[in-house]
């Protein structure tokens, strides 16, 4: 078995700045030099992110919100990460993402 090192960081698109001067939150995961970076769906102005704290800070409108689902998008994406290192075999970001999004990672097809 494989030992695996998963990383999971929010990071913004500041070059997707939209007409209400906020920007897309993405979701980066990082396995063996692999990355895989999805939207979260959450959009903040950008002074109202912290990158190191990797969390929103008011006065943003809903931040407390913003960062709860957040957190629950990562503690999913560990979810999925644990499981599919119990399975035992070796897999990649991609697999982890699908296991995320309730789809067959391509190792179970």
């Amino acid at each position: 078995m494989i030992k695996h090192k998963m990383n999971i960081r929010y990071v913004v698109a500041r070059n997707r700045l939209r007409k209400d001067n906020r920007i897309p939150i993405y979701i980066r995961i990082t396995i063996n030099n692999m990355r895989k970076q999805f939207s979260s769906g959450h959009f903040v102005k950008y002074k109202n992110w912290n990158s190191k704290t990797q969390s929103v800070e008011p006065p943003e409108p809903d931040a407390e919100l913003i960062n709860t689902q957040l957190s629950l998008i990562k503690t999913k994406l560990s979810q999925a990460f644990l499981f599919l290192q119990v399975k035992g075999s070796d897999f990649n970001v991609h697999d982890i993402y699908k296991q995320y999004k309730g789809e067959t990672p391509k190792m179970e097809l």
